[in-house]
C-alpha cells in the first residue's frame, strides 16, 4: 500500500509514514517504501531520488524515468530543490526567541566509533571523526509551542540547503533543540515506545522542465508511536 501526494509522467511523491525505511538495506524482504513503490509499478523504471530516517515522515520523491532521474539528482547536487520540515523538540522555549531565519552552518562527520551517528564540528573545536567533513545548512525559520495532544514540546520550521544524513537531527541538538523521541540524540523525552522522532518533511519545491512543483505533506495529528 502507497500513500501519494502527487503523481504526472515525471514524479510520483509519497507521504511516508514513520517507522517506514525508505530503501531496501540489508534484508530482501524487508518492508520499505521502496518495495511498496516498485511492487506498485512492476513494469515501470520508478527510482527513490532520496532517503528520509526512517523515523522520520513526509514527502519522499521517486523519478518514473531514467532520465527524469538524472535531471533530479542534478537538482539536488546543485541545491535547486527546496526541503522544509517541521521538528518537535524536547527542549524548552528559550527566552529571548533568537532572530529569525536563525542560521545554523556547521559541517557533519560520521562518528569515530558509531555508524549510526553525526557529530558536529563547530569552528576551532577539534573532535575525532571518520571520513571527510560534509557541509552542512540549516536554516530554523520559526520556534512556538506545539499543539499536539499529550506532548509539551517546541514546534521548529526547518530549511535544509544540503542533505547530510541526521542534519536536522544533530543541528538542532546541537542547538540545544533536541527532538522528541530521537533515541540518538535527544535527552530525555519520552519513551520510544510511546513517542516517534518528532520530524516530518513537510513540502518540496523545484522546478522540471518547465513547470513548478509544490508538493505538501500535513502534519499528523499526533506523535504517538504506531506498534
Amino acid at each position: 500500500m502507497i500513500d501519494p501526494l502527487f503523481e504526472d509522467d515525471f514524479i510520483l511523491a509519497l507521504n511516508k509514514p514513520s517507522g517506514l525505511p525508505s530503501q531496501n538495506q540489508q534484508d530482501p524482504d524487508q518492508d520499505t517504501a521502496e518495495r511498496r513503490v516498485t511492487n506498485h509499478f512492476p513494469s515501470s523504471p520508478i527510482q527513490l531520488l532520496h532517503r528520509l530516517d526512517t523515523g522520520t515522515s513526509g514527502v519522499l520523491l521517486f523519478a518514473k524515468t531514467d532520465e527524469i532521474f538524472l535531471e533530479m539528482r542534478q537538482k539536488f547536487a546543485e541545491r535547486t530543490l527546496h526541503k522544509s520540515y517541521i521538528a518537535w523538540s524536547e527542549a524548552t522555549p528559550p527566552d529571548p526567541l533568537p532572530d529569525f531565519p536563525l542560521k545554523i552552518d556547521l559541517p557533519l562527520a560520521h562518528h569515530p566509533q558509531s555508524k549510526k551517528r553525526m557529530i558536529v564540528l563547530p569552528e576551532g573545536k577539534f573532535r575525532r571523526f571518520r571520513g571527510k567533513p560534509l557541509t552542512a545548512l540549516t536554516w530554523i525559520d520559526s520556534i512556538r509551542p506545539a499543539h499536539l495532544p499529550g506532548l509539551r514540546a517546541l514546534r521548529i520550521e526547518v530549511r535544509i540547503e544540503t542533505g547530510v544524513m541526521h542534519q536536522i537531527r544533530a543541528h538542532l541538538a546541537h542547538a540545544g533543540f533536541p527532538l522528541v523521541g530521537d533515541p540518538i540524540y535527544g535527552t530525555s523525552g519520552a519513551p520510544a515506545t510511546s513517542v516517534r522522532l518528532g520530524l516530518h518533511a513537510s513540502r518540496v519545491e523545484f522546478e522540471l522542465r518547465g513547470a513548478r512543483y509544490r508538493i505538501h505533506a500535513p502534519e499528523p495529528d499526533t506523535l504517538e508511536q504506531i506498534p
